[in-house]
C-alpha cells in the first residue's frame, strides 16, 4: 500500500484542489480521502481542481467538510487536506451515496448500505468508511450501521466552523448536502482502530425518563438540565460546549462506552437538553466532564501503544470531535503531534474535527459493534 498526504490553505476552492492533486500525483492514487473547511462552499470546484491536478477525471473521492482539517504535523482552522492511497490493484474501492438524511436518516442509511451490497455482489468488505451531513439524528444511523454492516465502520458527521448551519459530503465528482456517503473496501487491507473517549464521570447516574429524538427531556424525574445541575453543582452554559457530556451505560455490556455531547444552542427554556445524538428512554446515563490535560494524555497513550505493536502503519485517518477542539483550543494540534512525537516514523495522515464519530471499540482481540460517539478521538491506521 502506497500513501501520501497533503494540505493547503489556498483561499480559492479550485486552486486548493489543484494544489492537493499536484502534491499527491506521485503515488497515482486509486482513492483520495478529502476533508475541507466550509469556506470553500458547496461547489464542486475543489474536486475539479483535485482531479485536474492528478490528471485523473475518474478518481474515487470520499470525504466531507469539517471544523478544520488535520494533516501530518498540522491542525488547520481553514483549508483542505487529503490522503491518497494506492493498493497496486489489490483493493477495489466502492463508493455509494444517498440523499434525504435530515428527514429520514434510517431510510437514507439503509439505501446506501443496499447499494453497497449490490456493488459487492455477495463479497464481504474488509472495512467501511461512512460520512454524513450533521443535520440528522445520528443515533438512528447508528442502529442501521449496527444492523447492516458486516465489518468495522469508521467515520463521522461532517461539520462547519462551529455555526451548525451547513456542511457537505464528497462522493466521487459530487459535492452533496443532506446526504450520506459510504466507502466499502473490497479486498485485503490491514487496519487498526483506536478510540479515545475516557472522560471522567461526575456524580451519580440516572435513567432517561423522557426523550424525543436528540432532545432529552427528563432524567431521574428531573428536567434534563436540572439533572446536570444536580450532579455537577452548576447550570449548563454556552461555555460548556465540549466540556460536559453524558455517557451511556449499557448495563449488559459494561465494556461498551458511548458519549453524547451537550449542544447548548439546542437546549431550551423548558430545561430540555439538546444532544448531537439521541438516547433511548430507559437507558442509564452519567454526566462526564473533560479537561484538556485528560484529552492530551489519552491521545499520547494511544500513540505509545501503537509503537509497541507488531503493526507498521503506512497511513492514518483521524476523526476527532469538534468539542475536543473547542476545549483544547490551540492544543488541538496534539491530536496529530502525539503521533509524530511518539513514533519513530511519520506516516501520511488526514482527518477533520467532526460533529460526531463512528467506530467500534477494541475489546480484547476483537471489535465491538459499530457505535456513534461524541467527544471522541478515532484513529484508523492502515498498514501494509
Amino acid at each position: 500500500m502506497q500513501a501520501l498526504s497533503a494540505s493547503t490553505q489556498a483561499a480559492d476552492a479550485y486552486r486548493a484542489g489543484l494544489e492537493l492533486g499536484s502534491n499527491l500525483k506521485a503515488v497515482a492514487p486509486e482513492i483520495v480521502f478529502l476533508f475541507s473547511t466550509i469556506h470553500y462552499g458547496d461547489t464542486a470546484e475543489v474536486i475539479e481542481g483535485l482531479l485536474d491536478g492528478l490528471e485523473n477525471p475518474d478518481l474515487k473521492v470520499i470525504g466531507c467538510s469539517g471544523d478544520g482539517a488535520f494533516e501530518s504535523g498540522y491542525a488547520r482552522d481553514v483549508g483542505a487536506t487529503a490522503l491518497a492511497l494506492n493498493s497496486g490493484g489489490d483493493v477495489n474501492w466502492l463508493i455509494s451515496s444517498a440523499q434525504g438524511v435530515e428527514q429520514d436518516p434510517v431510510a437514507t442509511a439503509e439505501a446506501v448500505f443496499s447499494e453497497s451490497r449490490r456493488q459487492l455482489n455477495g463479497r464481504l468488505p474488509s472495512l467501511r468508511v461512512f460520512f454524513s451531513d450533521f443535520r440528522t439524528d445520528a443515533s438512528l444511523i447508528e442502529k442501521v450501521i449496527e444492523q447492516q454492516s458486516d465489518c468495522p465502520v469508521v467515520g463521522g458527521l461532517a461539520a462547519d466552523d462551529s455555526q451548525m448551519k451547513q456542511c457537505v459530503v464528497y462522493a466521487n465528482q459530487q459535492v452533496l448536502q443532506d446526504s450520506v456517503v459510504l466507502l466499502s473496501v473490497d479486498g485485503p487491507i490491514r487496519f487498526e482502530i483506536h478510540v479515545g473517549n475516557s472522560i471522567k464521570p461526575v456524580g451519580k447516574s440516572g435513567v432517561i425518563d423522557a426523550a424525543e429524538g436528540s432532545q432529552i427531556n427528563v432524567i431521574d424525574g428531573l428536567s434534563a438540565m436540572d439533572f446536570i445541575e444536580r450532579e455537577t453543582g452548576k447550570p449548563v452554559l454556552q461555555s460548556d460546549r465540549g466540556i460536559t457530556s453524558l455517557t451511556i451505560i449499557d448495563q449488559d455490556q459494561s465494556d461498551i462506552k458511548r458519549l453524547r455531547s451537550i449542544v447548548p444552542d439546542l437546549s431550551d427554556n423548558a430545561r430540555n437538553l439538546g444532544l448531537y445524538g439521541g438516547i433511548e428512554t430507559g437507558k442509564r446515563v452519567q454526566v462526564c466532564q473533560a479537561t484538556p490535560e485528560d484529552l492530551i494524555a489519552e491521545v499520547k497513550e494511544i500513540a505509545k501503544s501503537i509503537d509497541g505493536q507488531n503493526f507498521k502503519p503506512v497511513a492514518a485517518l483521524i476523526v476527532s470531535c469538534a468539542g475536543r477542539k473547542w476545549l483544547l483550543g490551540s492544543d488541538i494540534e496534539h491530536e496529530v503531534h502525539a503521533l509524530a512525537d511518539n513514533l519513530d516514523e511519520i506516516f501520511p495522515l488526514a482527518g477533520f474535527p467532526s460533529f460526531g464519530e463512528i467506530a467500534p471499540l477494541k475489546i480484547n482481540d476483537s471489535y465491538s459493534r459499530n457505535l456513534f460517539h461524541n467527544m471522541t478521538y478515532v484513529l484508523t491506521l492502515i498498514g501494509r
